[in-house]
């Protein structure tokens, strides 16, 4: 079976893609008409002075914004959530979906003017495979059984058990490709519209347009600067004097002040993105499930989602996996805020004392405000908790994955099995509650397999169930993907789980007169 090179996720999800038909390229519509020139700053928060790029350590959204100017993956999340290829033209599986080849883009330099081959892309990949791996993307990489190289434009990676999501794998952030042989990666060097001009962990990102770029419809400008702002009213006065081009991390009440400015436009759209309460489920207090339920019932979600987001997002449900997916379990019970239930399972845990609740600005906007909702709410359940007020600078690594309750940080990611195997997958990099389950792994890994849309859904309702009623993680809200920009920046667009334009603005900005 032959299918478009473009496919809408939907449909690529409803067992398309591993029905063994090669994916063909297509050409890219003209949307606009760029402009080449100018310098833009875009402004986002998450930087931090232990800051590397070596794709294994990428973590935030300021970290993708900066891996996509440089480098690119096998594939990108388009328009419209399409997914289209990047460094492959196409792609085709085994009907088991177990073995893929990917043909390989010809003619794609580096920016130290070496010609990438299937040896660059075996080497990159495997970068973040393996037992002592890091990376972020390691729990994306554990089904993979064998990466090899097909001659110098084709790879052909087997899988140990079939995954139908595997060309969506491809283009997580993580995934950039390197010259093989890479091992200090100080230099930025990729196969992306921009070319490293400078970096300072921390601080800032800057690129000069390539002028070899193999995008002919991409890298309009000529620089580009990804500055780490962590202070939101200094990205919102930076924005409005001009100063920066493009701010993420924006919140609601500056949202509403922005919006009935001529010369900036405000990016809104559905999101997967959400900002969870984290327990690590590994270790006391919250091994225990009743206080695990105590703190997701002493959520009051309405009131969240309004003091914090004024309405730019969705209610969620205590699982990942938003509205918007296909795989969304619509038919779970919401749950409520329910003081009475929630001090019931408080005094079941048998806990007493405080509780430390950590927290950061850095993960988003209102992140110290949440957590004071949080408090105050659950106060009402008899159970009492001190907010930890951490600093912006060292949070992903001295805090993130290390303290036993904090307010977290996810983007979402482009399919619901990413997301699970990200997050939720017992052995994976970023499991951070630490719930750790072998009956969801063995779930997850045989719905990955799946190819029959109705069989497939099925199974993610019953992940999304055991992480409602067990996991670690109490999800409150979905986020709008929600960010500005000066209305003179065009060519942005919503695409994949990130705001930002996917977190790819730098190679598809353009700036107008």
């Amino acid at each position: 079976m032959n299918h478009r090179f473009h496919l809408r996720r939907r449909e690529f999800l409803a067992g398309t893609a591993a029905a063994g038909g090669l994916v063909l390229a297509g050409a890219t519509p003209a949307w606009a008409a760029p402009r080449r020139g100018g310098r833009l700053i875009i402004a986002e928060a998450g930087g931090a002075s232990t800051d590397s790029l070596d794709p294994r350590t990428l973590t935030s959204r300021y970290h993708a914004l900066i891996g996509y100017a440089f480098g690119n993956c096998l594939t990108e999340i388009g328009r419209n959530d399409e997914l289209i290829g990047e460094l492959a033209t196409g792609w085709e599986s085994s009907p088991d979906a177990l073995t893929w080849t990917f043909e390989l883009r010809r003619g794609v330099e580096f920016h130290n003017g070496k010609t990438m081959t299937s040896q660059d892309v075996v080497y990159s990949l495997d970068l973040h495979r393996g037992e002592g791996s890091k990376s972020g993307a390691k729990g994306l990489m554990g089904g993979i059984a064998d990466i090899k190289a097909d001659g110098p434009n084709r790879i052909v990676v087997t899988m140990h058990s079939g995954n139908a999501d595997v060309p969506y794998l491809m283009s997580d952030f993580h995934l950039l490709i390197v010259p093989a042989g890479t091992t200090d990666f100080g230099a930025g060097v990729g196969t992306g519209a921009f070319a490293m001009k400078s970096f300072s962990p921390g601080e800032q990102w800057v690129g000069t347009r390539n002028p070899n770029y193999w995008k002919p419809e991409r890298g309009h400008l000529d620089e580009v600067e990804i500055a780490a702002v962590s202070d939101s009213a200094a990205r919102l006065n930076g924005l409005m004097t001009g100063e920066l081009g493009i701010i993420g991390r924006l919140d609601a009440n500056s949202a509403a002040l922005l919006a009935s400015s001529p010369d900036i436009e405000v990016h809104n759209s559905p999101g997967p993105g959400h900002r969870p309460l984290l327990m690590l489920c590994d270790r006391p207090p919250f091994d225990n499930a009743d206080l695990r339920m105590a703190l997701k019932l002493s959520l009051d979600r309405e009131q969240i989602l309004d003091k914090i987001l004024a309405g730019y997002g969705s209610i969620a449900n205590d699982h990942p996996i938003p509205p918007i997916d296909p795989f969304y379990a619509a038919d779970i019970p919401q749950r409520v805020y329910d003081p009475e239930k929630a001090a019931f399972h408080y005094k079941r845990s048998g806990h007493s004392g405080k509780l430390a609740l950590h927290a950061s600005d850095v993960t988003h906007v209102g992140a110290v405000d949440q957590a004071a909702l949080i408090r105050e709410s659950a106060a009402r359940a008899g159970i009492a908790i001190d907010i930890v007020r951490e600093p912006a600078d060292g949070f992903w690594s001295n805090v993130w994955m290390k303290v036993n309750l904090m307010i977290g940080a996810w983007g979402g990611r482009p399919t619901a099995d990413i997301m699970l195997s990200t997050a939720y997958k017992s052995d994976a990099s970023w499991n951070d509650t630490a719930w750790r389950r072998a009956q969801f792994d063995e779930i997850l890994v045989a719905a990955r397999a799946e190819t029959d849309f109705a069989k497939r859904k099925r199974m993610y309702h019953d992940l999304q169930v055991m992480i409602h009623e067990d996991g670690g993680a109490g999800i409150p809200f979905f986020i709008n993907n929600l960010y500005a920009a000066r209305a003179s920046v065009k060519g942005l667009f919503p695409s994949g789980a990130f705001s930002i334009s996917g977190a790819r603005a730098a190679e598809r900005a353009w700036l107008e007169g």
